[in-house]
């Protein structure tokens, strides 16, 4: 009886047993059929999706911008790679002394982003040229980024890389500026607001461009600096961001007047044995038109032809010539100096400069054009703009016996450079009379008595410019080539609101010359 009994309780607890088992089972089943009907039917294409971008992730392989380098292969801009925020930075080994030329960089916005420049869709994180050759030559600068395909987990993580394009580098610039002579050339400027340019006449290379003040563009992008880039940006007193030497407009005065000798002298209006006499000033109705020495110390200087007239800067003579020619063959010539126009250098934000006359007037100011203003524009005065650059580029022609060469800021081949001259077609006894001049005003009893004395003979002119805002400030000029007899370079100073161009620019220029024929 008591084996029966245990017979069945066991067998009562096996079938209760299988009943749980059999519901256990039966209910997993239905949950897993509601799962799967989910998955499977109603969120399919959500779930299918999902996977895919959770498995599949591509990253950006940034890729660094070229080297700037200088003539002699010194990096004025490189790309250093920060491995932990995965970023390229840009470095400027030359900061402030070279900040106005190479521009900076910093990374893209909405409208570059839009822009879609040099046919290359961006990365928001790539870097961007601004300013200088950074942004002139961005195109060239940009290397294509390259990209790599991963495989991650539900949480993100790596597994394993599925295919990967390198990026290419952009390629390497080379300018014909010496990094070495900017510096020295940025610490002869001291902070001053003014420009000092040097090119090789031959040529149309500028070696040297140093505009002051300036700004360092590793606070853009090396060691970024916030405060520092809004004090660049809310300064309207200095302006360090305004590259002088290109988009600084000046009246030129007396280094204007070159131009007029060669004018006159092609023209036939005058010859070398020409001669006005000085009579201190010259009086139109109520108006009179001095000369600078007569204002000064109430001196004349008797007749003065052409060389004379370059080397003591006399007014008077070139009033006279002036009006002998009138307004439209004085454009005409300094127009083909290169006044007015651009030169094209390889760097943004160049202006033209102004060139005026009689239609220029009335369109402008709707005024006539009277002989007074023929005056102004004779000695470099009046409504006559240029920037430095024009000036030496002017300085350069007559170095280089009437023959312009584009000025650029590239090493060039040398077959590109020659293709690109242009000959003036001045006759060679026009030029051996105004070089002359010239080469008299850097000698004793000329204007230029910095360089009165020096080892290396030097041609030059100087120029006080009136800056004609009611203020009795004058802009300090001097341009000069040397050796007189076979330039290799030309030298450009110009001093805002310096003074005159003898006692300010001419020292700056004498400092680099001493220094450039010690070296070279």
């Amino acid at each position: 009886m008591k084996t029966r009994q245990n017979c069945l309780k066991l067998s009562y607890g096996l079938m209760t047993k299988y009943f749980f088992l059999k519901a256990g089972l039966i209910f997993s089943l239905l949950v897993l059929l509601a799962i799967t009907i989910e998955l499977s039917l109603i969120r399919h294409s959500y779930y299918k999706s999902l996977a895919i971008d959770n498995k599949l992730t591509e990253i950006s392989l940034l890729a660094p911008r070229g080297r700037i380098l200088d003539r002699k292969g010194r990096e004025i801009a490189v790309s250093v790679y920060q491995e932990d925020d995965n970023l390229w930075k840009r470095k400027y080994p030359y900061g402030q002394a070279m900040g106005l030329i190479s521009g900076y960089v910093n990374q893209v916005n909405e409208d570059d982003l839009k822009e879609r420049k040099c046919g290359l869709e961006f990365d928001h994180m790539d870097l961007i040229g601004r300013g200088g050759v950074e942004e002139k030559m961005d195109c060239s600068l940009r290397g294509k980024n390259g990209r790599r395909l991963i495989e991650v987990d539900a949480l993100g993580r790596y597994v394993r890389e599925l295919g990967r394009e390198e990026p290419v580098s952009g390629q390497n610039l080379t300018l014909s500026l010496d990094a070495y002579w900017q510096e020295q050339a940025f610490q002869l400027l001291n902070g001053r607001k003014a420009v000092l340019l040097v090119s090789n006449p031959k040529t149309g290379e500028v070696l040297v461009m140093a505009s002051s003040p300036s700004f360092d563009p590793n606070n853009f992008s090396f060691n970024k600096n916030d405060i520092a880039v809004n004090n660049y940006l809310r300064d309207d007193s200095n302006f360090p961001l305004l590259n002088r030497a290109i988009a600084g407009r000046y009246h030129p005065g007396s280094v204007f007047k070159p131009v007029l000798a060669v004018a006159g002298l092609e023209s036939g209006v005058i010859s070398g044995e020409t001669t006005f006499e000085d009579t201190g000033f010259i009086r139109v109705g109520d108006y009179t038109y001095s000369n600078w020495l007569w204002l000064k110390e109430r001196r004349t200087e008797g007749q003065v032809n052409v060389v004379k007239a370059l080397q003591r800067s006399n007014d008077v003579f070139f009033y006279k010539l002036g009006e002998k020619l009138g307004v439209d063959q004085i454009k005409q010539w300094a127009v083909r100096f290169g006044y007015g126009l651009k030169t094209g250098i390889e760097l943004p934000g160049e202006l033209a400069g102004i060139v005026p006359d009689a239609q220029w007037k009335k369109e402008t100011k709707g005024e006539t054009w009277f002989l007074g203003n023929t005056y102004h524009l004779s000695i470099g005065q009046g409504d006559l703009s240029v920037t430095p650059l024009q000036i030496n580029q002017m300085t350069n022609i007559i170095a280089n016996d009437g023959i312009k060469c584009p000025m650029t800021i590239l090493a060039l081949p040398e077959n590109e450079k020659r293709s690109r001259n242009e000959v003036l077609g001045i006759k060679k006894q026009t030029l051996t009379l105004v070089k002359e001049g010239m080469k008299r005003a850097c000698q004793k009893g000329g204007t230029g008595w910095p360089l009165f004395g020096m080892k290396t003979e030097v041609a030059c002119k100087t120029g006080t410019a009136e800056v004609g805002d009611g203020t009795n400030d004058t802009h300090a000029w001097m341009t000069a080539f040397a050796p007189a007899d076979n330039p290799e370079i030309s030298i450009t100073v110009i001093v805002e609101r310096g003074g005159e161009g003898s006692d300010i620019a001419g020292p700056i220029v004498k400092d680099f010359l001493e220094k450039w024929f010690e070296n070279n």
